[in-house]
C-alpha cells in the first residue's frame, strides 16, 4: 500500500508545474492557496493559521506575500468590522480551478478501475488518514 501511495504521490508531482506561471511560491503559500479554493466562505487569518498548524503570525506574513501577488484579497467581515476575511482574487480562482483540472486529467487513469462506490470508499478512508485535511 505504501508503495502505491508514493507512486501515485510522485505522479501527481511531476511535472512541477504550478498554477501561478512564474510566480513561485512555497508549499505553504500554495496550502492557503488552496484551502481558500475550497472554502466555502471567506475563512479569517485565525482558520487559516489552525487548519494549516502554523501561526496567526506566519499567516500575517503568507497572507502578505500573497496579497503583493494579487492572489489573495483580504476585506472586512459586514457583520463586524473587527473582522478580517480572505478570499482568492477572481484571477487566482481561475488559476487554481485550471491548474486543478489538469491535475485530475493527468491522476484520472490511476482510478480508471474503481467503481463509484470504490472511489467513495476510497475518498472515505484517506479521509480519515491522520494528518489528511
Amino acid at each position: 500500500m505504501l508503495a502505491a501511495v508514493v507512486r501515485l504521490s510522485r505522479s501527481l508531482a511531476n511535472p512541477r508545474s504550478t498554477p501561478f506561471g512564474s510566480t513561485v511560491l512555497t508549499r505553504t503559500q500554495l496550502d492557503v492557496l488552496f484551502v481558500l479554493a475550497h472554502a466555502p466562505a471567506p475563512v479569517t487569518p485565525g482558520q487559516l493559521a489552525a487548519l494549516l498548524h502554523v501561526t496567526p503570525g506566519a499567516i500575517t506574513q503568507l497572507v502578505d506575500q500573497l496579497r503583493e501577488h494579487d492572489l489573495v484579497e483580504q476585506f472586512v467581515s459586514d457583520q463586524d468590522g473587527r473582522v478580517r476575511l480572505l478570499r482568492l482574487t477572481s484571477a487566482a480562482r481561475s488559476q487554481v480551478e485550471a491548474f486543478e483540472t489538469v491535475a485530475i486529467q493527468r491522476s484520472a487513469p490511476w482510478f480508471d478501475t474503481l467503481t463509484d462506490d470504490a472511489l467513495t470508499e476510497l475518498a472515505g478512508l484517506l479521509a480519515q488518514v491522520k494528518g489528511g485535511s
